[in-house]
């Protein structure tokens, strides 16, 4: 079978309702709508909220924090 091309796809938990994108290779002939229900219900709703920040949003910020370090 032929496949089409990565597509990003932006899906939504059924349990805890969060946005995540999947990006995969489908087949030609594969039940897509079958599939993204298959990721939604696989999707890890404990590690949603246990997101860690790194590092400094503001770029201006960051080299001022660094420049106080040294």
């Amino acid at each position: 079978m032929a496949r089409t091309a990565a597509k990003p796809i932006r899906l939504i938990c059924p349990k805890c309702f969060a946005a995540f994108t999947v990006v995969a290779y489908i087949s030609k002939g594969v039940d897509k709508e079958a599939y993204y229900r298959q990721r939604a219900a696989e999707h890890d709703c404990s590690a949603n909220g246990k997101r860690q920040e790194t590092g400094f949003k503001d770029p201006l910020k960051a080299s001022k924090e660094r420049a106080r370090s040294r």
